[in-house]
């Protein structure tokens, strides 16, 4: 069975970077009758929170999702939208976006691996990364209410980094005279332009982006352990930290409709343990564990893993909602043996792999 692998990795290497240069089909649910199909579970009224210095601690509630198989393999890089679906073969060389008898392939070029695939309601974006990692990555824009493709050529990608997209905006790392910075792209009119650019010896990944915002976490070279910070982009596309979080301790963060999303690791040592947390209006919540890397908005509210908390105990997928509340969206049928792996989202639809002893899954739900 696969073993989850930490995200630290991939910070580390970001790092390194700022100091140098027929899926899909509709099969039976597999949650239980009386689940939801995408709505928060009904509550009486909104929590009130606590303060920065005492979040409410937030009780999960049943809202399980309905659930239905992709038709895909766990180990295959899939996404499904609102009417497409992406379906990246094996050796990572080509995607193939469908929907109702039309297709549309992008293949990456000689050398290259397909790196990402994000899709939203409106656009779908394939990353061809160069395997060497010595030239920046090609982008393909595809626009899902045509099937036409275009290249995002300005400004240049870097090579790997943190993308995301919403709606019609693209969010990706470009290099600016050697410094590392977020680029944007508008995928509609082929605008696209580099903005703010990390300090020297620092760098950024997290990216999220819904229609609440963009989420990115910064961090410098601090030894032996680096300084991390959660941060929501402002008006003019500046990083500002989101409010109550604790300092250098941040991993995971994206915006919601009042306020913010954010994971902290207390035990440097264990990196892929968190605590989660959210504001809303200037009230505090605390939504306890999960696992870092793996906070993504989808529809309406912002999605987190939480693996098993004992040996009884599923991996469960948790849904941080606008009206304030914490909801089981998935549970595994192992316990203890058991993970998720990062959620995927496409415009409104979430997809999702599941592994343990009880058996593995690949499964759909739509969460708009």
């Amino acid at each position: 069975m696969p073993v989850r692998t930490t995200v630290a990795l991939a910070l580390l290497v970001a790092l390194a970077g700022c100091g140098t240069d027929a899926p899909g089909d509709d099969h039976a649910p597999t949650a239980p009758p009386g689940s939801t199909d995408g709505a928060p579970s009904q509550t009486s009224a909104a929590p009130t929170g606590g303060t920065v210095g005492e979040p409410a601690v937030v009780e999960p509630a049943p809202g399980l999702l309905e659930w239905r198989d992709t038709g895909v393999p766990t180990g295959t890089r899939y996404v499904k939208g609102t009417e497409w679906e992406a379906l990246a073969d094996a050796g990572g060389t080509q995607v193939e976006l469908t929907r109702d008898g039309d297709a549309v392939t992008v293949k990456a070029g000689g050398g290259r691996t397909i790196s990402e695939v994000l899709m939203s309601t409106e656009w779908a974006v394939v990353v061809e990364q160069d395997r060497a990692e010595s030239a920046p990555s090609e982008v393909v824009a595809v626009d899902l209410a045509t099937g036409e493709q275009r290249d995002v050529v300005s400004p240049p990608a870097a090579s790997g980094g943190s993308w995301a997209l919403t709606a019609g905006d693209l969010y990706y790392p470009t290099y600016v005279d050697d410094a590392y910075c977020l680029a944007t792209g508008a995928l509609a009119d082929a605008n696209g332009e580099d903005g703010w650019c990390a300090p020297d010896r620092s760098g950024f990944s997290g990216l999220t982006a819904s229609a609440h915002g963009v989420g990115i976490m910064t961090f410098d070279d601090a030894r032996p352990v680096a300084c991390r910070t959660a941060n929501l982009l402002d008006g003019s596309g500046l990083p500002q930290p989101v409010e109550g979080a604790t300092d250098c301790t941040a991993w995971d963060v994206a915006a919601t409709v009042d306020g913010a999303l954010w994971s902290e690791v207390p035990r440097p040592r264990r990196q892929e343990e968190a605590r989660f947390l959210a504001s809303a209006d200037g009230a505090y919540f605390d939504l306890g564990p999960g696992t870092t890397g793996t906070a993504v908005p989808c529809g309406d509210s912002v999605f987190f893993v939480r693996d098993p908390q004992g040996d009884d105990e599923p991996a469960r997928l948790m849904r941080w909602t606008p009206q304030r509340t914490l909801e089981v969206a998935y549970e595994t049928a192992s316990v203890g043996n058991a993970f998720l792996g990062e959620p995927v989202c496409g415009g409104d639809v979430l997809t999702l792999t599941s592994f343990g002893e009880q058996g593995d899954e690949h499964v759909w739900a739509n969460v708009g």
